[in-house]
């Protein structure tokens, strides 16, 4: 049975709901040279309460946007946030990278993550390394593979894989298995 991030899904509808702004992911047309899909905020939306949603499709995706509140479906190939106040749900990431503050991301699965960011929680079922650096960082997973640390006053709290975290910053409270 495939579960259905709906926490974020329904936090993200009513934050956006609030913050009376929607976003859409662009047109593949419209995507640069670089291959990224940057996300646009869409003031014509006909329900500018609501936050966009759309599927990945391995596209390599920006969310660049302060306010963003987005459900990406499907396998993607990047995530890349650099905006603040954002919350993004999506399935699956061959890689995450989180440079913004204030974040939450929810995730089913995600390959490699790197959190340098500030206030920023990071919820996958399952992540096969991550980099928690920055300070204020939360990361609770059932799984994670490799755990570091380069931060201060981090939290990493995971159920399997790795033993123990490689800490190289200050403050940072780690519970593993």
């Amino acid at each position: 049975m495939k579960k259905t991030p709906a926490p974020l899904a329904i936090a993200a509808l009513i934050a956006a709901t609030l913050s009376g702004c929607a976003f859409q992911l662009r047109d593949p047309s419209e995507v640069p040279a670089g291959g990224n899909t940057p996300i646009e905020q869409n003031e014509e939306s006909e329900n500018p309460g609501i936050a966009a949603s759309g599927a990945c499709d391995d596209r390599a995706i920006v969310v660049d946007q302060d306010g963003a509140r987005l459900v990406l479906t499907g396998h993607c190939a990047s995530v890349t946030i650099t905006a603040t106040d954002v919350a993004v749900n999506i399935e699956t990431a061959d890689s995450v990278t989180i440079s913004g503050s204030e974040i939450t991301l929810l995730a089913e699965e995600i390959g490699d993550a790197e959190v340098t960011g500030m206030n920023v929680a990071i919820n996958p079922d399952r992540v096969e390394s991550i980099d928690l650096g920055g300070e204020f960082n939360t990361l609770i997973t059932k799984y994670a593979g490799t755990v570091t640390i380069s931060g201060d006053n981090n939290i990493a709290n995971w159920d399997e894989g790795a033993g123990s975290a490689t800490d190289t910053g200050t403050g940072n409270t780690i519970v593993g298995p």
